[in-house]
């Protein structure tokens, strides 16, 4: 009887042993696991993000086909054109059009790229908060500007017309 209490006994710690280590087996899979796959998320948007920036500086460092200088930076804006805030509209569907006018002194055309990216072109409401370029309603991703002659762009926007503080473009910051 006493053999079988013993038995028993360590049947039992054994079990409760075995149970606890397999919680913590259990808890380390678990931590291997997420660390594994945070660090496949990782790489995998380091990767998106290198593939991206390879291609823009790609592009940029790239002869382009009509002999335009490709700009996507708020110091590659300052050096090769002037920008001014022409009008503020109204549209019909409670949305407004900025129209930027761009002026290219230079001997070559100027292109501005990746307009459609975050905050290449963004505009700022009278309470400081901003609303992103609207895709579609002709809202361009690149802007080609001739040589020694300007060109006029509308930009829309999804927001009243009374309520633009400012537009920015590349960071370069115009009140209308």
């Amino acid at each position: 009887m006493r053999r079988t209490i013993l038995i028993a006994g360590l049947i039992l710690c054994s079990s409760a042993f075995a149970q606890q280590n397999t919680d913590e087996q259990e808890s380390g899979v678990a931590e291997t696991a997420k660390s594994v796959m945070s660090n496949i998320v990782s790489f995998g948007k380091n990767l998106m993000d290198g593939a991206s920036e390879g291609v823009v500086d790609g592009r940029k460092t790239g002869q382009s086909t009509d002999g335009s200088v490709l700009i996507n930076t708020l110091e590659d804006l300052n050096k090769y054109l002037e920008t001014d805030v022409i009008a503020v509209t109204a549209h019909a569907e409670s949305g407004c059009y900025v129209e930027v006018g761009f002026k290219n002194q230079n001997d070559f055309p100027v292109r501005l790229i990746d307009l459609d990216s975050s905050e290449a072109v963004i505009l700022i409401d009278q309470d400081g908060y901003a609303t992103n370029l609207f895709r579609g309603k002709g809202n361009p991703e690149e802007l080609t500007i001739p040589s020694n002659a300007g060109r006029k762009q509308k930009f829309y926007f999804a927001i009243e017309w009374d309520q633009v503080r400012e537009i920015r473009i590349l960071g370069k910051v115009m009140q209308p």
